[in-house]
């Protein structure tokens, strides 16, 4: 288990899906928030922190909404480390389809070289910001020092000021729930993943 909070983003737009609220979209009979959140749970000691609107943190520590509301993730970070009072934070987006899997990598990835951090990068070498765990202190000083520029600005504004340690994860592990697409098959394969895990009669 890490020693971190967990820093959790759900207040975009939605989009790519037609203007649906991610964090409200169900797999597997749950929102994907609440997936989100209790993978975190499973991952950290701390406190688990939603950045969002209200209803996306009922199963949170603590809810924020970014200023102003849909002002982008990177915004959405620096509101967030308001909140954050352990040393290390994980941040994550709340459309993860395997959050499990995204903390297990992080948490094995995690090293006291004095980096500030570990961020994880798929096959295709895209490094996923939303996926990292990072020291607070770094984070929050490169966010401050954007001020008002953390709005609506890409995420690796602040981020490339870290140094940081990468760790590989799979394209298919590492994969958000962004389209409605996405969406459907990351349904089939919930749906034959389950097939899959029931006993069969004798």
């Amino acid at each position: 288990m890490m020693a971190a909070d967990a820093l959790i983003l759900a207040g975009g737009r939605g989009s790519r899906l037609g203007g649906l609220d991610k964090a409200e979209l169900l797999l597997g009979g749950q929102r994907l928030v609440d997936r989100v959140v209790r993978a975190c749970r499973e991952a950290v000691n701390g406190q688990v922190i939603v950045v969002g609107p209200e209803s996306a943190g009922t199963q949170a520590d603590v809810v924020l909404r970014e200023e102003p509301a849909f002002a982008g993730p990177l915004a959405a970070v620096a509101v967030g480390l308001r909140a954050v009072t352990a040393d290390w934070v994980v941040v994550l987006s709340c459309d993860l389809e395997y959050p499990a899997a995204v903390c297990e990598a992080l948490s094995a990835a995690i090293d006291a070289s004095g980096t500030d951090g570990v961020v994880l990068v798929d096959d295709n070498e895209r490094t996923q910001w939303l996926a990292g765990c990072y020291r607070t202190e770094p984070l929050r000083e490169a966010c401050e020092a954007l001020g008002d520029g953390v709005v609506n600005a890409p995420v690796r504004r602040a981020f490339n000021n870290l140094r940081l340690s990468r760790a590989n994860i799979s394209v298919e592990k590492s994969a958000d729930i962004d389209t409605p697409e996405a969406l459907e098959e990351a349904r089939l394969r919930q749906k034959d993943s389950s097939k899959s895990t029931k006993p069969t009669k004798s």
